[in-house]
């Protein structure tokens, strides 16, 4: 009994261990597993208004991913925001599951929720002398955007979004733009 539960677990394991997922292409069957995860740079805020924004996005099947992009700025004056993390889920259309190559690319819509702090600059002017006042403030709120993900055969990924957020603490918008860069692995 004892060898026969021995041999029953030894299968599990090896079939565990030795199962890959397999895709079509063309007919052929291959085994290669699909890069998952992506890393961009947002080259739209870092070059005109710098304020570097980094994304990590996990691509779930072949329409849902999720992911968060995290920015903080260097000149204050063009670009309002001073820091932000926002999470995000994205919708693709037009991918199919079948293509390696649409998996997790094309048309997308997005929804957002975000967390960033600004400089506000207060100006009294107060019988002839002018004071200013930095303030910071924080921010959160949620957002939509939409956008277009091109994704090459060697897994580089071009993508261009825009959308806006409402911001519910300063009772204001934030801003979602992006012409991003980056690797799928």
């Amino acid at each position: 009994m004892k060898k026969q539960l021995l041999l029953i677990a030894a299968l599990l394991i090896s079939l565990a261990s030795f199962s890959q997922k397999t895709h079509r292409v063309m007919g052929w069957k291959i085994s290669r597993d699909r890069p998952q995860n992506e890393l961009k740079l947002n080259l739209g805020t870092t070059i005109f208004g710098s304020f570097p924004e980094i994304s990590y996005e996990r691509i779930l099947n072949s329409d849902i991913s999720i992911g968060t992009s995290l920015g903080f700025g260097l000149e204050n004056d063009l670009y309002p925001l001073n820091f932000e993390v926002i999470p995000y889920v994205r919708w693709f259309f037009g991918g199919s599951s079948e293509s390696l190559q649409k998996y997790g690319a094309g048309f997308f819509i997005e929804a957002n929720a975000a967390f960033f702090s600004t400089e506000i600059n207060d100006v009294d002017y107060d019988y002839g002398s002018v004071s200013t006042d930095t303030k910071y403030s924080a921010g959160a709120g949620l957002g939509i955007a939409m956008g277009w993900k091109y994704l090459t055969r060697n897994n580089w990924v071009g993508e261009l979004n825009f959308g806006v957020g409402r911001d519910f603490v300063n009772d204001g918008a934030y801003p979602r733009l992006g012409i991003s860069i980056g690797k799928r692995f």
